[in-house]
């Protein structure tokens, strides 16, 4: 699999779309859900300097059932921790 490697502004031209096509990229194993790993590297990929961190908090705001991965039902809520913190364009 080919991972993107976006440069740190090109991040903010994505659509919210777009987002969630690039983050389910990085779901490596295909279990249709990110693990902190997985949104470790993807955040990685948009140029965060903190990707460990930006994954941790990411886990604390969309996670909704608590079970430690970012699932299909759960990615709206990761795409709008993405907006909120310019990620994306809204």
């Amino acid at each position: 699999m080919v991972r993107p490697d976006f440069g740190k502004d090109q991040y903010k031209a994505l659509t919210e779309e777009q987002l969630k096509l690039l983050f389910m990229r990085f779901d490596i194993d295909g279990d249709r859900r990110l693990s902190k790993q997985e949104l470790k590297d993807a955040f990685n990929s948009l140029g965060s300097r903190f990707s460990a961190r930006r994954a941790w908090r990411v886990l604390c705001h969309a996670d909704a059932n608590g079970d430690g991965y970012i699932s299909d039902q759960e990615l709206d809520g990761l795409v709008k921790y993405c907006v909120k913190h310019g990620y994306a364009k809204k």
